[in-house]
C-alpha cells in the first residue's frame, strides 16, 4: 500500500477520534461508551487472527507485553472518555499532539535516550507554556473544564510512559498480537467498570451508535494498525508531521460540526503547543551540528 495513502488515514483517523468520542457519549455513559467500542474492537481483532491462521503468543515476554499495554488501553481511554464530558474535542487533540516530547522525557529516564539537545529542550519549554497558558485559562472559565483538561494530559502522560515501556519490553509481538493481547486485558476491566458505576445499557441515538462503532473499526483496530506500518515503512520526519496536523483538523471539526468555541487565549495556547512540537520535531535541521549535540 502507497505510504501516502497511510500517512492520510493515520492524520484522518487521528483527526476525527477526538469528536467521535464525544458523539459516542451522547445520551450515553462514558464507561459504557468504551466498554461496548473496545469488546467490539477485541472481536474484529480475533477474526483477523482467525483470518491470518495466526495464534496469539504467550510466552513471558508476550504476556507482560499484553499487561502493560492493557492497562496503558484501560487508563488512558478510561480518562479520555471522562475528559470528553467536559473539554471541547479540539483540545483533546492539542493536548495529545505533546505525546512525541513527553515520549522524548520518559526514553530519557527509562531508555536512557538522548533527549536534552537545545531544540528538543526549547520545544518541551514551549509545549509545556501552551498547556499551562490553556490550563490558566481554563480555571478562570470553569471547574469542570479544568478536571477535564487534567483527565486528559495524565491520559496522554501514561500513554507515553506505556509506550516506551513496551519499546524496553521490545516483545517480538506483531501489532495485531499486540492489540489482540493488550484488548484481552483491557476489556474485562472495562466492563467491570460500567458494572461499578450501574452497568446501566442505555438507549443509545444513532450518532452514538454509529460513532462507537466507527471508533471500535477504524480508532481500535485500523488506525493503530495504520500508525504501525507508517513507523516501519517511513522516515521519522514524515511520522513527527502526523501530531502536528491532527490537532488542526481536529479544531477545524469541532468547530464546524459540534459548534465548539475556543477562545483567543486558549488559540494562543495551542500555538505554543503547536510550535513546540514544530521545534522538538524538527530543530536539528535548523541549528547547527555542534549546538544539537550539546
Amino acid at each position: 500500500m502507497p505510504i501516502y495513502v497511510v500517512f492520510l488515514s493515520v492524520v484522518a483517523i487521528w483527526s476525527t477520534t477526538p469528536l467521535a468520542i464525544q458523539w459516542s457519549t451522547l445520551g450515553s455513559s462514558f464507561s459504557f461508551s468504551v466498554a461496548s467500542r473496545m469488546l467490539i474492537g477485541l472481536a474484529i481483532c480475533i477474526v483477523l487472527l482467525i483470518i491470518q491462521q495466526k495464534k496469539l503468543p504467550v510466552h513471558r515476554q508476550a504476556l507482560i507485553n499484553y499487561l502493560y499495554a492493557g492497562a496503558g488501553i484501560f487508563i488512558t481511554m478510561s480518562l479520555v472518555y471522562y475528559s470528553a464530558l467536559s473539554i471541547p474535542s479540539g483540545l483533546i487533540s492539542v493536548v495529545f499532539g505533546l505525546t512525541p516530547i513527553i515520549t522524548g522525557v520518559f526514553a530519557l529516564l527509562l531508555l536512557k535516550d538522548r533527549f536534552f539537545s537545545l531544540s528538543k529542550a526549547a520545544g518541551l519549554l514551549l509545549g509545556l507554556l501552551g498547556l499551562f497558558t490553556i490550563f490558566k485559562h481554563s480555571f478562570s472559565i470553569a471547574e469542570t473544564l479544568l478536571t477535564g483538561l487534567l483527565s486528559v494530559t495524565l491520559a496522554m502522560t501514561f500513554q507515553a510512559f506505556i509506550s516506551v515501556k513496551l519499546k524496553q519490553i521490545n516483545a517480538h509481538t506483531s501489532a495485531l498480537e499486540t492489540t489482540t493481547g493488550a484488548l484481552l486485558v483491557s476489556v474485562p476491566l472495562f466492563i467491570l467498570s460500567w458494572i461499578m458505576l450501574g452497568g446501566e445499557v442505555p438507549e443509545t441515538s444513532l450518532k452514538a451508535s454509529l460513532s462507537i462503532g466507527y471508533l471500535a473499526i477504524f480508532g481500535s483496530v485500523i488506525g493503530f494498525m495504520s500508525y504501525y506500518y507508517l513507523i516501519k515503512h517511513a522516515s521519522v520526519q514524515v511520522v513527527g508531521i502526523v501530531p502536528l496536523l491532527t490537532p488542526v483538523f481536529a479544531l477545524l471539526l469541532g468547530s464546524t460540526l459540534n459548534h465548539e468555541h475556543i477562545t483567543l487565549t486558549q488559540f494562543f495556547g495551542i500555538a505554543l503547543v503547536l510550535s513546540g512540537l514544530l521545534v522538538y520535531e524538527y530543530g536539528p535541521k535548523k541549528i547547527p551540528k555542534s549546538i544539537s549535540a550539546l
